[in-house]
């Protein structure tokens, strides 16, 4: 039981982290709400059907180029000026960079606004940087696994929001809708969030301590690159699905709605086995659990490739889906593990920018596959960046193994 001030820290540090979750999760659905109709905006804002692929993958990565770049500077900014400003602004950046994409005229206007749009956002970098703060130190493990939950429901629902009102009422609409959402939430952050700056010490030199630290350490380098990797493969198809579906035959009138299954459908499988995964690493062990769920995945990826109709995308999903809940979490919680006290907030950070380059470099090789080649060898590259990560385990693991026998 906590008293006095350690009681209030805590009430507060719990409100605090429900708000920012909320916050976060709106985000990430405005994030992801836009991933079911691009490929098809595109097209409506007069790019050829033909260099439909390349712009789509072009478009799909653009926010993660300057949001891999800028995070760092946004970091430092929050210790100079408080992180709780960073929050707002980062919100307050998606709000009208998704507002803006609405009024859309041409493509290049549309990728100069998902460009803005990584520029100023920087939002779970934000998030995590406050949680670490202002966060009692025996409760940042689970405030900072407690967030990590609010960008998978996210993800889950934006794809099923944003195909849905595209059907229903346009593609420009998903993108005010979003705006909208954003602004709702950077008020509530505002009026409900408190920062206690006293709780925060100086991290000039943080950065670049902690990017020595974990390449030199061979189970965070690891992890890392598995997060890179894996997340590169996840993403890799997803600018092309519309085009995919409509050539396995999907309802046109459809596309969006089905692409955002599709996508969804991954995200809640995630979540729903990953407490199996997870108790499974903690009997077998955690490279053991990723070898098995990575062939599974790689597997499924290869198997798009020759099914006859889209209906057979689902049940292949929801298999890949399941596989991934032991990837990606447990790739997260063996991070927080393998961390040194005083920087896993820090470690977590450099994971959020494995993510995004995993979001940036699968989308581009998606675009240069799909520009020179049929669709389906999209999978294929899928299937062999992730055959990869169980060939990356193996050698990290026979290392790992060596070095303890010597």
């Amino acid at each position: 039981m906590a008293f006095g001030p350690f009681k209030r820290l805590d009430w507060q540090a719990d409100r605090n982290l429900y708000v920012l979750w909320f916050a976060q999760f709106v985000a990430m659905i405005g994030m992801s709400a836009c991933i079911p109709f691009l490929p098809l905006f595109v097209i409506e804002l007069g790019v050829a059907k033909s260099d439909a692929p390349l712009w789509s993958g072009l478009i799909t990565a653009a926010p993660f180029v300057f949001s891999s770049l800028l995070t760092p500077l946004w970091g430092a900014l929050g210790d100079r000026y408080g992180q709780k400003l960073m929050v707002v602004r980062a919100i307050l950046g998606l709000g009208i960079a998704m507002t803006l994409m609405g009024l859309s005229t041409n493509v290049w206007m549309l990728l100069s606004l998902r460009i803005f749009q990584g520029a100023a956002s920087g939002f779970v970098a934000s998030n995590n940087a406050f949680i670490s703060a202002q966060t009692p130190a025996v409760r940042v493990g689970f405030a900072l696994a407690t967030l990590q939950t609010s960008i998978s429901a996210g993800n889950i629902l934006g794809p099923l929001v944003g195909g849905t009102i595209s059907d229903a009422l346009g593609f420009r609409s998903v993108f005010w809708f979003v705006g909208a959402m954003c602004l709702i939430s950077m008020f509530i952050v505002m009026r409900y969030v408190h920062e206690d700056k006293g709780l925060s010490s100086p991290r000039s030199s943080r950065v670049g301590k902690n990017i020595t630290m974990a390449f030199n350490n061979k189970h965070i380098r690891t992890l890392l690159i598995t997060l890179f990797i894996a997340q590169s493969a996840i993403v890799l198809t997803t600018p092309i699905f519309p085009y995919y579906l409509e050539q396995l035959g999907a309802p046109k009138e459809l596309l969006s709605t089905l692409t955002g299954m599709i996508v969804s459908i991954v995200g809640v499988c995630v979540i729903i086995s990953a407490p199996w995964w997870g108790r499974r690493s903690d009997r077998v062990g955690y490279t053991n659990t990723v070898k098995i769920a990575a062939a599974v995945v790689s597997i499924g990826m290869l198997l798009q490739v020759f099914v006859p109709s889209f209906y057979y995308l689902f049940p292949l999903r929801i298999i890949i889906g399941l596989s991934v809940g032991a990837i990606l979490p447990l790739s997260y919680a063996e991070l927080a593990r393998r961390a040194p006290d005083g920087r896993k907030g820090g470690i977590m950070g450099l994971a959020s920018s494995a993510t995004l380059l995993g979001n940036l470099t699968g989308p581009l090789i998606c675009a240069a596959i799909a520009t020179n080649l049929p669709l389906e060898y999209t999978f294929v590259a899928s299937a062999l960046l992730m055959a990869l990560v169980i060939a990356f385990t193996k050698y990290s693991e026979a290392k790992n193994v060596t070095a303890i026998s010597v």
